[in-house]
């Protein structure tokens, strides 16, 4: 195999560690090489073995859903080291809210109007 191919399929953490992916590396469905950024946040937010552990604590078929969040949680924190996803949790609840408002607004609206269709 040619070295430069192996280095370019070598996933994340095989990678970071600078060694050879196995054949069968256990990191590379979560970790795999084109997310190696993705995975120096998760690295340097929660380690490799704590984030294997809680990948591991889920069901298999949840597994590739909570990389993702590990992925997204550790990207947050790097853009927002004090409150990192609350602040993003209360940005989409803010949305949230006030999209909320909007349609009971246009509900309104819709029970007026449908009331004076009638006059």
């Amino acid at each position: 195999m040619n070295v430069d191919n192996e280095f370019q399929t070598t996933c994340a953490v095989c990678r970071h560690q600078r060694r050879g992916c196995e054949e069968n590396c256990v990191y590379a469905m979560y970790f795999p090489a084109e997310r190696a950024e993705d995975f120096e946040n998760v690295h340097a937010l929660f380690g490799i073995n704590t984030a294997m552990k809680i990948i591991s604590s889920v069901e298999e078929k949840d597994r590739f859903t909570t990389a993702e969040t590990l992925f997204l949680e550790a990207k947050l924190r790097k853009q927002n080291p004090v409150h990192g996803p609350v602040e993003e949790e209360m940005r989409l609840q803010e949305q949230i809210e006030k999209a909320k408002n909007e349609l009971e607004k246009v509900r309104r609206q819709i029970m007026h109007f449908q009331q004076n269709k009638g006059s």
